[in-house]
């Protein structure tokens, strides 16, 4: 569910190039390119079969016209040379720090659940590096840990400017996911109204429907 719900709370406009740090097989990229207007979106990742899925799929949904895959390793400064600060950056990144959880012994997985290759600083350093300045910054993550990442923000110059917690249904007692939107400048976090993904124990949420719909 994390890609339809990073992918809705995404907000851009039809002059803006967006980068995407870690895209996996590209589907947050995809539903934005059916579901937004922007200008352009490179999307890194920083294994090269995921790299390979994800340009397979945007050319099998005809979207390179928008949509652009690169590989490689988005704290390497020399993979985005040359390229002109982006309007907004988005990421659905590992969510486990290493010590936390257990380690998935497949190595494409565990890159992807686990900080092995890109920590909260280091993503916020590539933000801070990669956006205009009053650029957004959105992301996806554990409740839990939401202080942690806004404390790390700060240290880049990033404040909170809104929070949607995403729970499974309305009697849920905690939230499964944290919707974050980070930009430079003073302070002041806007709570928007929980998601929740059920409505009952079997039927989706009209909320949720929406957002996995091809049409809206």
């Amino acid at each position: 569910m994390d890609a339809p719900i990073l992918a809705d709370f995404v907000r851009c406009g039809p002059t803006d190039r967006l980068l995407e740090i870690g895209t996996g097989c590209g589907i947050i990229a995809l539903i934005l390119f059916r579901k937004r207007r922007f200008q352009s979106l490179l999307a890194l990742e920083i294994q090269p079969e995921l790299a390979a899925l994800a340009n397979r799929n945007i050319r099998l949904n005809r979207a390179a016209r928008r949509l652009a895959i690169r590989a490689g390793d988005a704290r390497d400064p020399a993979l985005l040379a040359g390229q002109a600060p982006f309007d907004v950056v988005f990421a659905n990144p590992p969510y486990r720090s290493l010590g936390r959880g257990k380690l998935n012994p497949d190595t494409q997985k565990a890159i992807a659940r686990h900080e092995l290759r890109l920590t909260p600083p280091e993503l916020m350093g590539v933000a801070q590096a990669r956006l205009r300045p009053d650029g957004r910054l959105f992301l996806v993550h554990l409740p839990e840990r939401v202080p942690e990442l806004v404390k790390i923000a700060g240290d880049f110059g990033f404040e909170l400017r809104q929070r949607r917690l995403v729970f499974s249904r309305p009697e849920s007692p905690a939230p499964k996911l944290a919707l974050l939107r980070f930009e430079r400048g003073p302070a002041g976090a806007e709570v928007l109204p929980p998601l929740y993904i059920y409505s009952d124990e079997k039927q989706y949420s009209t909320e949720f429907e929406l957002m996995i719909s091809s049409t809206h």
